[in-house]
């Protein structure tokens, strides 16, 4: 897939003709990242627009006690640092690739000629911007009332339907393998508690029968029981 076509897919970019998409296609800086490296702290000026074109990163913010939190994650065609880039002087939290990725970067000043150029593009940036304060408010309040065990069973869920395989398995139909492989820590800064609690859930989830691990990678195997506790009243 060219990086024309990388853009048409993004919701910031898709308002674009197809001639301006290919300007814009020229504008754009490829980088790569290993494992771990960041894409840019918290505090940093926000200078760049960063689009996901393969791998997965995630935000996360760090208490001053350094635990670690994850905001979110972010896939192919999806946009990284475009809050800190379009509202403020600088990043409001940190990136880090989850797995090896590339990515395309535009920067700041020239996305902002764009939108003044194309004011159908500050639609799509407000219907974007009001779907990430939905999932904010969603995480804040999952956080303040709901049990571990729900929200490690949301985060496993939420990863298996953006980034998860159905398997051909016939003693788990509807098995779905998560194809970035995740760390008990991830999954417990994910669900925004300590490393033990997440392994006390995670190892029931196991003990019944639920989820396994398959080569470093998590796999569902009743994804429709994980369903239940995470919309449990």
């Amino acid at each position: 897939m060219n990086d024309r076509d990388l853009l048409a897919q993004s919701a910031l970019f898709a308002p674009l003709s197809g001639e301006v998409r290919a300007t814009v296609a020229q504008q754009l800086v490829r980088r790569t990242w290993e494992k771990d490296d960041y894409l840019f702290f918290e505090g940093d000026r926000a200078e760049w627009l960063v689009l996901v074109v393969q791998g997965r990163v995630k935000m996360l913010k760090h208490s001053e006690s350094g635990r670690e939190t994850i905001l979110a994650t972010f896939g192919p065609g999806q946009i990284v640092g475009e809050v800190g880039v379009l509202v403020g002087e600088t990043y409001p939290a940190t990136a880090q690739a989850l797995e090896a990725a590339t990515t395309l970067s535009l920067r700041r000043d020239e996305y902002a000629d764009l939108v003044h150029a194309h004011p159908d593009l500050a639609w799509a940036l407000i219907a974007e911007l009001g779907r990430r304060l939905q999932r904010a408010h969603e995480t804040i309040r999952s956080l303040a009332v709901e049990k571990v065990e729900r929200r490690v069973a949301r985060v496993l869920l939420r990863m298996a339907n953006t980034a998860g395989e159905r398997l051909e398995d016939p003693g788990a139909p509807g098995a779905v393998r998560i194809t970035v492989p995740l760390s008990r820590q991830d999954i417990a800064d994910m669900a925004g508690t300590v490393l033990e609690t997440a392994i006390r859930a995670m190892s029931k989830f196991q003990k019944q029968g639920w989820i396994e691990t398959r080569q470093g990678h998590i796999v569902l195997l009743q994804p429709h029981q994980l369903v239940t506790i995470a919309e449990e009243l």
